[in-house]
């Protein structure tokens, strides 16, 4: 199963949000507007590249990265 968003996806995925995008930067200035509109699109395009390249982790490695967690707790509060 390929659940990487195609750039089709991706270019709709922008479509839907930039009213929201837009709404959220109500407060801002409106000079800045359009610049910070670009740059919360550009960085959702980056997250993107990010995550594709990201390999899930197997349940062993998360377990010992739990544990581990749970032990530098415990060992925190000596």
């Amino acid at each position: 199963m390929n659940t990487r968003l195609s750039n089709d996806d991706l270019l709709k995925l922008i479509e839907i949000l930039t009213p929201k995008i837009k709404k959220s930067l109500g407060n801002t200035k409106l000079q800045d507007q359009e610049d910070l509109q670009q740059e919360i699109k550009l960085k959702i395009l980056e997250s993107r590249e990010k995550l594709q390249n990201l390999k899930p982790q197997d349940f062993e490695g998360f377990l010992a990265q739990f544990i581990q967690s749970k032990n530098d707790i415990i060992d925190f509060g000596k």
